[in-house]
């Protein structure tokens, strides 16, 4: 893994092209078929000690059963939410992300931005025109202190993580929160079938009712949920993941499903796991993400997946615990 803790820009990058010739005697230009390595690149400009952040990654891909992507993630500060509010257009995540302060200096986003255009040389999967839209954006973004907390798919194995840090978990939330946050979007950029077309991106696409957006986000915030408790020597995570949901419902009744879809999606899957529809093994070593399970194996229309939909919010608090009642869990 090739971490920085400030911001530098790589010394050398060589890219070879081929010359071939065709019948014409016209030289043509051509690039070799690259495999470019699943390296992992950080740029950590944030408070937070990046021997830290590399180990907590590090645990995290220790527990996949397999990867295949290149990462590469940037993670800075941002300061006040602008006043009035501001949505920042953008082509990707287009009105997603608000204005804050820009604490970062105008070198520093440059430095950022020439560490990701070096990083993209050599991807045979990214277009011309790909790269300079994703760099536009990212520079609107760093430029107007976007609250960024995103995983970028731009390419089946080629994967961006751009997280802000604001103030308020900068100075007020436990490390926890950070450690949630950052492996959270990491899982993202470990689940390997997010680009797969044909059959499965026909079944996301054909349905406002598809699985995909709560599986994906509810294994990605069961799966943080689950190591964050294991760093700190914690076995209550099923309890946590119920209790944020249980409350989390409560603030936002039926919105909950549009406004924190891993949040539901992750008690879902728990219950999936009670009602013996998946394992536990599958979500927290990424496999359950790497055949598009979600919309081929599991049928949105379903009794089953009907009744996880309407019963996961049916919890209950015993003592220190939260738990499902016995209505959620009978079959």
């Amino acid at each position: 893994m090739l971490i920085k803790n400030k911001l530098s820009i790589l010394s050398t990058f060589i890219c070879f092209i081929l010359l071939s010739c065709n019948d014409s005697n016209e030289i043509v230009l051509s690039t070799p078929n690259i495999e470019l390595s699943p390296n992992i690149k950080i740029i950590n400009s944030s408070h937070y000690q990046t021997s830290g952040i590399e180990k907590w990654v590090n645990l995290a891909e220790s527990k996949m059963k397999s990867r295949k992507s290149r990462i590469f993630a940037f993670i800075y500060p941002v300061g006040k939410l602008k006043e009035p509010e501001k949505r920042i257009r953008s082509d990707y995540a287009d009105g997603v992300f608000r204005e804050h302060e820009v604490l970062l200096s105008q070198d520093e986003i440059e430095s950022i931005l020439n560490e990701i255009e070096l990083w993209f040389q050599g991807d045979p999967c990214l277009s011309s025109k790909r790269k300079k839209q994703a760099l536009f954006d990212y520079r609107t973004w760093l430029e107007k202190g976007a609250d960024a907390s995103t995983m970028h798919s731009l390419c089946p194995k080629t994967r961006i993580v751009m997280m802000a840090i604001p103030e308020r978990m900068r100075d007020h939330e436990p490390l926890e929160n950070f450690q949630n946050f950052l492996l959270h979007e990491f899982y993202h950029a470990f689940q390997q079938d997010l680009e797969m077309e044909g059959e499965c991106l026909r079944k996301q696409e054909d349905s406002e009712n598809r699985n995909s957006v709560w599986l994906t986000e509810g294994g990605a915030h069961y799966f943080a949920t689950w190591l964050v408790a294991e760093i700190h020597a914690k076995t209550n995570y099923l309890s946590q993941i119920l209790d944020i949901a249980y409350h989390s419902f409560e603030r936002n009744g039926e919105q909950i499903y549009d406004a924190e879809p891993d949040k539901w999606g992750a008690a879902a899957m728990s219950l999936m796991i009670k009602h013996g529809m998946l394992t536990e093994e599958s979500i927290l070593d990424g496999s359950l993400f790497h055949n598009c399970a979600r919309e081929l194996e599991f049928d949105h229309n379903s009794p089953k997946i009907q009744h996880i939909k309407n019963s996961w919010h049916l919890i209950e608090q015993s003592g220190n615990i939260y738990q499902f009642k016995s209505e959620a869990l009978a079959k």
